[in-house]
């Protein structure tokens, strides 16, 4: 039962501050939380956001909740847990916000041929980025391409997280996601290596944030999804390519060119940080014409700007 402290407290502020849509939306799901868990949010233990967490997953994979819908449920139960770990934070109360370490996967959706971008078609995107001499779309496209970065990982890379392994070998390091969870470290093939050097010399990056945007803060997802929409379009337009691709496009691409190259199922799912299940989506493109068999690893080059 949603109680009256989190009413007085914690609902008046989205009461008063919520348009009616938007508010209707937010209490149905407080309901929805407060009738899988047993009661609102104002309380939260680790294993009740992992009892509500699988609770959508379940109905997910039973088809009674669309992705999208459980997206939204989750990311608003967060968005209110803050709000109350701030709210309790204020006023000398403990209260931790489990949330924040927990999302979804990714969802499960069949790649198409048409989804995944040849390597002459990533090479025409590339060439257009260097004749406009655009070195940080350069390295980012790169770094997909080559590393599978996420969107996220691009956006959220720090110069901290730049390392060196013991034999001297140049290594992105992702942090961890969620609880009990651990860092991984993707080695950075020397073409890229050299790139991301080069880079941060030239542009004196010694803390912080890799990539920022036109406003010197932090590169955001939809910064990095609009410059690749901009290359793309030139490339369309000068016949380069058929269609506008992705970030995520990119990183489908270079988990096929991986598999193709040699690179295991297992091998990849511990590279990119998620479960094997996720890479039966490529065995269609596998199978058909559109990558060409290699025998390497890594199948794409790189050459410097």
């Amino acid at each position: 039962m949603i109680s009256a402290e989190f009413e007085e407290k914690i609902w008046v502020y989205y009461e008063t501050n919520l348009l009616p849509a938007t508010r209707k939306k937010y209490w149905n799901i407080i309901r929805n939380f407060d009738k899988v868990i047993g009661h609102d949010p104002l309380r939260l233990t680790l294993d009740e956001s992992k009892e509500y967490y699988n609770y959508l997953i379940n109905r997910i994979n039973n088809n009674n909740l669309s992705y999208s819908t459980a997206v939204t449920r989750l990311s608003t139960i967060r968005s209110i847990c803050d709000f109350i770990e701030n709210y309790s934070n204020a006023h000398g109360l403990k209260y931790t916000n489990f949330f924040k370490e927990i999302s979804l996967p990714e969802e499960d959706k069949t790649i198409e041929e048409e989804d995944i971008p040849t390597i002459k078609e990533i090479d025409s995107i590339l060439k257009v980025i260097k004749k406009n001499k655009d070195d940080k779309a350069f390295l980012i496209i790169s770094l997909v391409v080559k590393c599978a970065l996420t969107n996220n990982e691009i956006s959220g890379l720090n110069y901290e997280n730049i390392v060196m392994d013991t034999l001297g070998n140049l290594c992105i390091n992702i942090p961890p996601k969620g609880r009990g969870r651990v860092s991984r470290f993707i080695k950075l093939s020397d073409d890229v290596a050299r790139l991301l050097d080069k880079y941060i010399n030239e542009n004196s990056i010694n803390t912080g944030p890799i990539f920022i945007n036109k406003r010197k803060s932090r590169i955001k997802p939809r910064d990095t999804q609009r410059m690749m929409e901009k290359y793309c379009d030139i490339c369309i337009k000068e016949k380069k390519i058929k269609r506008r691709y992705t970030m995520q496009s990119l990183r489908h691409a270079a988990f096929t060119y991986m598999l193709k190259g040699g690179a295991t199922k297992e091998q990849l799912a511990d590279y990119a940080g998620i479960t094997t299940k996720w890479m039966t989506r490529y065995e269609k493109i596998l199978t058909s014409g559109t990558v060409e068999q290699a025998i390497d690893y890594s199948i794409i080059t790189i050459k410097s700007i």
